[in-house]
């Protein structure tokens, strides 16, 4: 399959040995780890823009443990209920550290033929995702650095795409998505790590949902889903706090009031927006 196509002149990459090259003689090396960089230098906010290598291992330890496990398996599930296609291409838009991606894409092939592409802005997630797709030995799955605001995708490439918790561009995302194919938003819900909250701060604010509407998508299912999970340790506490935004922006008495805690119980909550493209 080539979808890939080069972030400088917009021509073809085609895959030789050890690299992408287009017919202008671009050239993107993919990696010992097995990625290739398509973010270019105008594209970086920071030197390794997206998240840092601290988050990532937090978040690498604790999806580990599975607390997560029953929303990638919705989220297969709900791929499974509206992919009619025997063979298709899976695109994951900001995929991390592949703990979706790799899931997803094993599960798919076990019943049809399926190519996997994950793109993330930062290298940290990118090198984690490949280390677990070659301890596992998944084949037709491509990992690439790259910007979600400028894919390195040529039209038309994916028959469905997902995207867990990051921004989006719904003018990209539409571009590289097959007509009627499909695409899975993944949103905190209203309550999502409510405990965590009760903890950090005096007035708990409930999560606001975003914009349901996209512009060239039109929305064909709303999934909510919920669990209540128990952290065990000051570790666990500390990997997913790592992972969320209130990392930052908490204050050193909130902070010094969740590390004094040995276990802690939460409720995690998502929806899945499911959208397909309208036709032109």
């Amino acid at each position: 399959m080539e979808y890939l196509k080069c972030p400088v002149c917009q021509n073809k990459l085609t895959k030789f040995d050890n690299c992408y090259k287009c017919e202008k003689n671009h050239n993107y090396d993919i990696s010992s780890k097995g990625y290739a960089n398509m973010l270019l230098a105008n594209q970086r906010h920071s030197e390794n823009p997206g998240d840092s290598k601290e988050m990532i291992l937090s978040r690498v330890k604790f999806l580990e443990c599975n607390y997560y496990h029953f929303l990638r398996q919705t989220i297969l599930e709900t791929i499974l209920k509206y992919a009619s296609w025997d063979d298709f291409a899976f695109c994951d838009l900001a995929c991390g550290e592949g703990y979706y991606t790799n899931y997803i894409h094993t599960k798919l092939n076990e019943s049809k033929n399926v190519t996997s592409v994950g793109v993330d802005i930062s290298k940290y997630a990118i090198i984690e995702a490949c280390k677990k797709k070659k301890a596992e030995k998944l084949e037709n799955i491509d990992y690439f650095i790259g910007n979600l605001m400028n894919l390195p995708f040529n039209n038309e490439s994916f028959s469905f795409m997902l995207n867990c918790f990051a921004l989006l561009d719904e003018k990209e995302f539409n571009r590289v998505l097959k007509e009627d194919g499909y695409f899975i938003r993944v949103l905190p819900d209203a309550d999502h790590l409510l405990g965590i909250k009760e903890v950090l701060y005096e007035n708990v604010i409930l999560n606001v949902m975003k914009e349901k509407n996209i512009d060239g998508f039109t929305l064909v299912d709303e999934i909510h889903i919920k669990d209540e999970i128990t952290l065990k340790s000051k570790e666990e506490i500390h990997n997913l706090f790592t992972m969320t935004p209130y990392y930052y922006k908490s204050s050193k008495n909130s902070l010094d009031k969740l590390h004094s805690l040995d276990t802690l119980k939460t409720i995690v909550s998502f929806v899945l927006l499911v959208y397909k493209k309208e036709s032109k």
